[in-house]
């Protein structure tokens, strides 16, 4: 969720600029496009189904990206996740003037040349060489240096094609009938293209690197409010008002394979810090349908614009849209990280002074998470950074920025 209400943004201001938006993405996000009033194209099968499989919750909580490859290159697997992919996509394009698409899925750009309309390329981190800080998705975060750095990503960029090529070449010598891209992959061709790419995260956060190209832009964070007319239910804003500012906890669509364990551990934790805590459900299912103390309330959903500024704390995952949401709410952050970019941006909060020291999902203890929980709540130093970063995040306009960007290369005609 915290990964797509960012598009979801960008297409509401689409659409109150006079534009014909389409939002296409699993089904599982459809509702969320209906609050907003988008228009929704569903995508393959649903995310959810996929990651409580029980073995896929054991690769992610395990924290390894292999694994979780070697998961994701079982048939099973390759099939839930490619079924109908290319069909619902060839839908979702239909009558399009220009496409948005996430950078990681090189395939959609297949589909714009296909119908010959200019497109832009879009993503939450950082997936471009340089050599100006490691790889998100290899080391962890951690700097080694500027020879390192750059080889490090140069294997992360291939490692993104070489995953997405077989099923772009297939699609393109079969369905779209185009030429396949090169083997090493498209970057020449966008570079002599001009094809912007975005990168929908703040420059307070992390700077841009001086070595990227022009075409590459760090527009700052996309971020929607809460849909028109949204409230919660009366049990949560009770909730809130009964007591001192509750803690947030929640690793959306990370499941971790035992979600009864965790939500013991998350309820110890809250114990032994003394906190109050709203646990959202996410993917897992923590909570749902089960008595909890008094001290904690779990909820299914609730947009973060609205509940994160309510909170003295904010416990999760590291997803890049949920860490630009707790980060412009101005309170301290405790970042969980399962894999991927998730230890990147949980090293870079810490960096920052606006959380504790991270700690991995495979790791967590309980009285580990009470110790990073009593720190974030107790630590003035902390609150204070916090506070400072949200402030210049609040006054960013990262969708007004990218909508320029991306109508200035419409105009030109891609």
């Amino acid at each position: 969720m915290g990964d797509t209400y960012p598009f979801v943004a960008l297409a509401a201001r689409l659409k109150a600029l006079g534009h014909s938006v389409r939002l296409a993405a699993r089904p599982d996000f459809a509702q969320l496009a209906a609050s907003h009033g988008i228009e929704f194209a569903p995508l393959g099968n649903p995310y959810k189904s996929v990651m409580r499989d029980q073995e896929v919750a054991a690769a992610v909580g395990s924290g390894s990206l292999w694994k979780i490859v070697k998961q994701a290159s079982d048939p099973r697997q390759r099939q839930a996740f490619f079924e109908r992919l290319d069909t619902d996509t060839m839908k979702a394009v239909e009558g399009a003037e220009a496409i948005i698409y996430k950078s990681s899925w090189i395939p959609f750009y297949a589909y714009a040349e296909k119908l010959g309309v200019p497109c832009v390329a879009a993503m939450l981190m950082p997936l471009t060489r340089t050599r100006s800080f490691p790889s998100f998705l290899l080391g962890g975060g951690k700097d080694r240096g500027k020879f390192v750095n750059s080889l490090l990503w140069r294997v992360t960029e291939q490692f993104i094609w070489q995953v997405a090529r077989k099923y772009d070449t297939k699609l393109r010598r079969g369905m779209l009938n185009l030429p396949p891209l090169p083997y090493f992959g498209p970057d020449k061709r966008f570079e002599k293209e001009q094809v912007p790419l975005l990168y929908a995260y703040s420059p307070a956060v992390l700077p841009r690197p001086a070595d990227w190209s022009e075409r590459i832009h760090v527009t700052g964070y996309w971020f929607t409010d809460a849909p028109s007319g949204w409230a919660p239910g009366p049990e949560l804003a009770a909730f809130i008002e009964d007591g001192p500012p509750p803690v947030y906890i929640g690793f959306g669509s990370m499941t971790g394979g035992d979600p009864k364990g965790t939500l013991e551990m998350i309820l110890e934790a809250l114990e032994l810090s003394r906190q109050r805590g709203i646990i959202l459900a996410g993917w897992a299912g923590l909570g749902e349908d089960k008595a909890l103390p008094e001290y904690a309330y779990a909820a299914q959903s609730v947009p973060h614009s609205w509940l994160f500024p309510r909170v003295a704390a904010v416990v999760h995952h590291g997803g890049a849209g949920t860490t630009a949401a707790g980060l412009r709410a101005g309170v301290p952050s405790v970042l969980i990280p399962f894999v991927a970019d998730q230890p990147a941006w949980a090293i870079r909060v810490a960096e920052l002074g606006a959380g504790p020291r991270p700690i991995p999902f495979k790791e967590l203890t309980a009285e580990r998470l009470a110790d990073a929980i009593g720190q974030a709540v107790s630590d003035a130093m902390m609150r204070e950074s916090a506070g400072r970063i949200g402030e210049r995040i609040r006054a960013e306009d990262g969708v007004g920025a990218a909508v320029e960007i991306f109508m200035s290369h419409v105009r030109r005609g891609g």
